[in-house]
């Protein structure tokens, strides 16, 4: 008897046990996954790619519904984000005891790679958004800076240069026609990147792989002071001299 009487109440413990693992798990199930949106189109409004991503963004996270709030950490969900080209991650909450919140943010497209048959278009990081026929900007219709024999190697160069020129010029994409690579012939020489501008003018920087970014911001500091007639055509250059000091040869053959 003493025996049952132990048995029941090990019975009864585990099905107490069980019920409150049950409850528990019913009270903290997922129930409401919130995506918010930060665009950046006027009047806050979405584009159609940003729609559609958000869109399909929601439907893989859906699937998360039903499982305990602590079993979605923030790297799935991170995950999830990478998968919806034109999103990007933002922030992820959690509001207990079944919301999550996720933040997204528009992906730009600002750099275009010229393939065969197309063009891989790149966010302002160098990341792949999408693949398009035509090098036209999904928001505004313009061309997208196209990069020319610029490596993957090239790529935080280029978005230090164009975070440079997004603070000097508001906008890359206005400002700059293209960005390439222009590999010396012999090896006394280094190679240069070339920014070329919408106005005409070509930015040149010597010896691009040292000090990129000052010499970027020496010739956007020289391109504010120039004369608005030397802005249409030719090229200014930024040199370092041997005691790393930094000039810039104007179109016309003067030093900055």
């Amino acid at each position: 008897m003493k025996y049952i009487r132990k048995a029941i109440v090990v019975i009864l413990a585990a099905v107490f046990i069980a019920a409150v693992a049950i409850g528990l798990s019913v009270i903290f199930a997922v129930r409401n996954i919130n995506v918010f949106t930060i665009a950046y189109t006027d009047g806050g409004a979405v584009s159609a790619q940003f729609s559609s991503a958000v869109s399909s963004l929601e439907d893989a996270l859906s699937s998360y519904k039903g499982r305990t709030i602590n079993a979605v950490d923030e790297e799935k969900v991170r995950q999830a984000v990478e998968e919806s080209d034109y999103a990007e991650f933002v922030s992820y909450e959690k509001i207990y005891p079944c919301t999550i919140n996720v933040t997204v943010r528009e992906r730009l497209e600002v750099f275009a790679v010229a393939e065969e048959g197309g063009y891989t278009i790149l966010d302002g990081n160098c990341s792949v958004i999408t693949q398009k026929s035509a090098n036209v900007n999904n928001l505004d219709g313009s061309p997208n800076v196209l990069l020319t024999d610029v490596t993957a190697e090239d790529y935080p160069i280029v978005t230090e240069i164009a975070d440079l020129l997004k603070e000097k010029f508001s906008s890359v994409r206005a400002f700059a026609e293209s960005i390439g690579i222009d590999r010396a012939s012999v090896s006394v020489e280094r190679d240069s990147l070339s920014i070329k501008l919408r106005c005409g003018l070509t930015m040149v920087i010597t010896d691009y792989k040292t000090s990129a970014a000052d010499k970027a911001e020496a010739l956007c500091n020289a391109f504010l002071k120039m004369p608005d007639h030397l802005k249409l055509s030719g090229s200014m250059r930024c040199v370092a001299a041997a005691d790393g000091s930094l000039s810039v040869v104007l179109p016309d053959g003067s030093v900055s």
